[in-house]
């Protein structure tokens, strides 16, 4: 997935033809049968339960010889969703102007040269109150 993100981006439908039209699976020494869209799902799930600890190791990596940085940029975006049931997608003021559409609430953290530090996804229903990430 990373080597399709670098090289040729696309949706994981795209990276999975992409790969049988070029010799990933050779290359990086994966088995034929465990290269599938559903090992994409496997290793997308795998990221989201790691990516505590991933932001974490990065964070203290890339700060343990400087000094933590005193100021941090922080946004947030919005997408709606075409279904119903999609969690955590939930109503609110749509952005895009899509009434009666569920949407989710997309935060980044970045130092002041823009470099990503932690990423979080939250309920669409966030007009009343911030998304801010927990901690770093």
């Amino acid at each position: 997935m990373i080597a399709a993100r670098l090289l040729e981006p696309g949706s994981k439908l795209a990276t999975m033809r992409w790969a049988k039209t070029h010799a990933i699976k050779e290359i990086f020494g994966l088995e034929p049968e465990s290269f599938d869209e559903n090992s994409f799902y496997r290793a997308l799930a795998w990221l989201a339960e790691k990516q505590y600890h991933i932001e974490q190791r990065l964070f203290h990596h890339r700060y343990s010889s400087q000094s933590t940085p005193e100021l941090f940029l922080y946004d947030v975006t919005s997408s709606y969703s075409e279904g119903t049931d999609h969690e955590p997608a939930d109503y609110d003021d749509n952005r895009d102007n899509k009434q009666g559409k569920k949407q989710i609430v997309i935060g980044l953290l970045t130092n002041i040269y823009g470099a990503p530090v932690t990423v979080r996804v939250f309920e669409g229903n966030t007009s009343d109150t911030a998304a801010v990430p927990e901690q770093i």
